[in-house]
């Protein structure tokens, strides 16, 4: 999972609805897959984990859109997306995807392919070590049927609202009406913190999906933990 640098969560506890509840979450529909796109791409400029894959700004700034785009589409079709939207304007994404669509099929890595091939063109010395990323990422994953938290984001002027907490909880509830675990990554470890209000507990402390690569920490939220953070 990839999220925005900053931490998405609320900064006081409450919820945020009575501060803010012009704030809707929906599905993200087709025409708005470029805007989403964007809002991730923003949220993900200064992320430790790009820019180490993509350490030119102007490279990264290329990449980004094609790279988030294509994670969404292929979310849309085999999982859920969820979008924020406030005043009307677009300010977070989060997409998950369910037991058993990770890692990709075959013919999905063929649908995605024209998407990929894109962001290779655009930064062909990063190749290495994104495939490197990429499989050490997959490499962590539990065995058992969990929900993954595969990208969250908001738009770096509408953080620290809430809005991430309300983003996650549509999925949290399918997760729950299910009853198997959640899983994601986050690099920022201030956000293990808010994490943990949600649920989650650390599974893997610290790791580097590249070499010399910037610390990662896995984790997940089982159905006991969901219980106990829902009395």
């Amino acid at each position: 999972m990839i999220e925005s640098r900053e931490p998405i969560f609320e900064k006081t506890g409450g919820t945020s609805m009575g501060r803010d509840a012009d704030i809707r979450i929906t599905g993200l529909s087709d025409d708005l897959l470029e805007e989403a796109a964007g809002v991730l791409a923003r949220s993900f400029r200064e992320n430790p984990n790009f820019v180490d894959l993509f350490p030119n700004e102007k490279v990264r700034v290329r990449v980004l859109p094609r790279l988030q785009r294509a994670c969404l589409r292929d979310a849309m079709k085999f999982g859920r997306v969820h979008v924020a939207s406030r005043g009307g304007k677009l300010v977070g994404v989060a997409a998950w995807l369910p037991p058993g669509a990770f890692p990709l099929s075959p013919w999905r890595q063929l649908r995605v392919m024209p998407d990929m091939v894109r962001i290779l063109a655009a930064a062909p010395r990063s190749v290495p070590r994104l495939a490197r990323f990429m499989n050490s990422v997959a490499g962590l994953h539990p065995a058992q049927p969990y929900w993954y938290l595969e990208v969250v984001g908001v738009d770096p002027s509408t953080q620290g609202l809430g809005i991430g907490t309300r983003l996650l909880a549509p999925g949290l509830a399918l997760a729950g009406q299910a009853g198997q675990p959640c899983y994601l990554e986050t690099m920022t470890e201030r956000n293990v913190g808010w994490y943990r209000k949600l649920g989650f507990e650390v599974r893997s402390d610290g790791v580097s999906f590249t070499p010399g690569g910037p610390p990662n920490w896995t984790m997940i939220r089982t159905i006991e933990q969901r219980r106990r953070y829902e009395r």
